[in-house]
């Protein structure tokens, strides 16, 4: 932005926040670092820590200039429950924007442990008794991904 004029109070067209873009970028970086991670409750912080940075770096790279950027990030144990989120801030419904995407890595699969070795038979059934060597396994996580552009006058 060198040389360019500081008093700016609009963003150009191509500069303004698009959701679309940012939301894509999410979606790529939360799917490339989620698919098939199991939800642990010790390695969620650091988790939720670095998929906010790389998800800011790769918005940041996407070309809006002037943006204050706030991702938020929230990973939690999918087991049937809703969840519902909310954020509250001033904005200029002109300029600022938002874009959120869920992830959700639900995939439940019966292991057999019968014979010393297991073996997984993932395809979708739908089963009224399981007997007791059959197990019902899940990777069960959700995340949440929001993020919050406001322009810097």
């Amino acid at each position: 932005m060198e040389g360019s004029d500081t008093y700016l109070i609009r963003p150009n067209h191509q500069h303004k926040f698009k959701p679309a873009i940012v939301k894509e970028c999410i979606r790529e970086i939360v799917r490339e670092r989620l698919s098939g991670v199991r939800y642990d409750p010790e390695e969620v912080p650091e988790l939720s820590r670095t998929l906010a940075d790389c998800i800011k770096d790769k918005v940041k790279n996407a070309g809006f200039d002037r943006y204050k950027l706030v991702v938020q990030v929230a990973i939690g144990e999918q087991r049937g429950q809703g969840v519902k989120m909310s954020s509250r801030c001033l904005w200029d419904a002109d300029t600022d924007n938002y874009a959120e995407d869920v992830f959700m890595n639900v995939r439940a699969f019966l292991r057999y442990e019968g014979g010393g070795q297991g073996t997984d038979i993932s395809k979708t059934f739908s089963v009224n008794f399981i007997p007791s060597r059959f197990l019902l396994s899940q990777d069960n996580l959700f995340c949440l991904v929001a993020v919050f552009g406001s322009y810097f006058y």
